[in-house]
């Protein structure tokens, strides 16, 4: 007699370095996960970087059949970095690259998007997303002319899965212009050749948007008929695997390529300068911090130094005196929370001809984690309380980090034993979307901790006297402002 097959969700990331895909048992527990890595074509002086979307779907069906590996998939949803952009046909294939949130090229789009539509919550910055859709009909008329619909980087995903092309209401909610009020576009940009027309109909995040298609199956080996919700910004996801369900729940962060702090709010929270998004939970916001580089420039140190070493280890870098001699502000590719200073590039403060790789990296998780600090000072500023944190992402994985980041902000961090990242979010966000998760369930499954990182109160002294300094040498990039100030 052949064994039941066992029941799993799936969940898929599609992050800024690669694609992830997990599958959790209905008791919320990692059963299987694989990842992928893909490029960012990333033009320095330009301000672009690109990404090609078809990548993402091979970086999928590569690992996706051994996580699915015959197993009975009660649901699918997929998470992604947002907000990024992709041109697709009528059959929802790109026709042209992807552009994503790091894509800085639509600055004066921003600019005029915002006197057209003022008063929303996410400002004039092209992170936003919206102006990359003015962009795109002005400087690739070629694509333009082939494209019927500009989806989210989940949506083109799902829409491979499905055949069907939605925008979720969370990944609409992140751009520059959603109108809170009608859960949609302000209805000002409309008419006006600014290509919102090409934004798909905004579908809620846990909608059930349809099912698996036999093609899909056949290249990723989730089951034919296997229902997919809409999904979400990894944001959401990161939230959703932490347990950071209602108002009152601990900051999350959130830190692979990029950092992002995650903060559940009342609907409709409007605070100036921060980034702010729907949860797919209802009455229940998502407030966000950001820094655009934090494990890209872990990924930049191991290759300065090359020869396939990785500085991470956490027990030489805890080994080192604290703070290092090196002050590192780690704004590589511009900045968004607090500055939104798109013209921000990194610097180094220090060195000297004993400077080593170590020194340089231990540099670079501080001067990150000091941005964070930065951030977290401005929220409670705001009134909002942070007396711990919850670890979450790849970052999270390394114990020095961790403890670099509480000593620094003088409050304990927690890694949570699931501490997957958004793909695993992704993972609880389908079971919430197919009826086998409530809120209750999930909370449940983060409670379990599995590290605590208390801070040192003399380390502590020591990072908040370095704080002025970072605070000084950050000022460097006071003079690459663009013109165009974030509002």
């Amino acid at each position: 007699m052949t064994a039941p097959k066992a029941s799993i969700l799936l969940g898929i990331d599609i992050g800024t370095s690669g694609a992830k895909v997990v599958a959790t048992d209905l008791k919320g527990r990692l059963v299987r996960s694989g990842t992928a890595r893909y490029e960012t074509e990333v033009d320095a002086e330009g301000g672009g970087a690109e990404q090609q979307a078809g990548s993402w779907w091979e970086a999928i069906t590569s690992v996706a059949p051994e996580v699915v590996a015959g197993a009975h998939v009660l649901g699918v949803a997929v998470t992604s970095q947002s907000p990024t952009l992709v041109p697709v046909d009528e059959a929802g294939r790109e026709v042209g690259p992807a552009l994503t949130w790091l894509d800085r090229r639509a600055v004066a789009e921003a600019q005029e998007i915002a006197e057209i539509a003022p008063g929303h919550r996410n400002g004039a910055d092209p992170f936003f997303g919206t102006a990359k859709l003015p962009w795109l009909l002005r400087h690739r008329p070629g694509i333009a002319a082939r494209t019927h619909r500009v989806v989210s980087a989940n949506g083109y995903i799902a829409a491979r899965l499905t055949g069907r092309v939605t925008l979720d209401d969370s990944s609409a909610s992140l751009m520059q212009a959603f109108d809170e009020t009608t859960g949609t576009f302000d209805e000002r940009l409309m008419g006006r050749g600014l290509g919102i027309e090409l934004l798909p109909p905004i579908v809620p995040t846990t909608g059930l948007i349809g099912t698996v298609t036999p093609r899909a199956e056949a290249e990723t080996g989730i089951p034919a008929g296997t229902l997919v919700a809409a999904g979400a910004v990894d944001s959401v996801g990161s939230a959703l695997e932490a347990g950071a369900l209602e108002v009152g729940d601990p900051l999350v962060d959130m830190t692979g390529f990029s950092s992002a702090t995650v903060l559940a709010v009342a609907a409709g929270t409007h605070v100036p300068g921060f980034i702010h998004e729907r949860h797919c939970l209802p009455g229940v916001d998502l407030l966000i911090t950001a820094q655009v580089t934090a494990g890209a420039t872990v990924d930049w140190v191991n290759r300065l130094v090359g020869g396939g070493l990785d500085l991470r280890d956490s027990a030489t870098l805890l080994a080192r005196r604290r703070p290092s001699r090196l002050t590192t502000v780690p704004s590589f590719a511009g900045e968004r929370t607090p500055t939104w200073n798109t013209g921000a590039r990194g610097v180094i403060d220090g060195v000297d001809l004993t400077t080593d790789g170590v020194e340089i990296m231990l540099s670079v998780l501080e001067g990150n984690a000091m941005a964070l600090a930065d951030d977290v000072a401005e929220l409670r500023s705001r009134g909002f309380l942070v007396d711990r944190i919850l670890g979450t992402g790849g970052g999270s994985a390394s114990a020095a980090w961790l403890q670099i980041k509480s000593d620094v902000l003088g409050v304990p961090v927690l890694r949570p034993r699931v501490g997957h990242g958004a793909a695993q979010g992704a993972s609880y966000l389908a079971g919430l979307a197919v009826g086998v998760h409530d809120p209750g369930a999930l909370r449940h499954f983060a409670a379990d901790i599995e590290q605590r990182f208390t801070p040192d109160p003399e380390a502590h002294a020591r990072y908040e006297r370095r704080r002025e300094h970072f605070a000084r040498v950050r000022e460097l990039n006071r003079a690459r402002t663009d013109e165009a100030p974030h509002q």
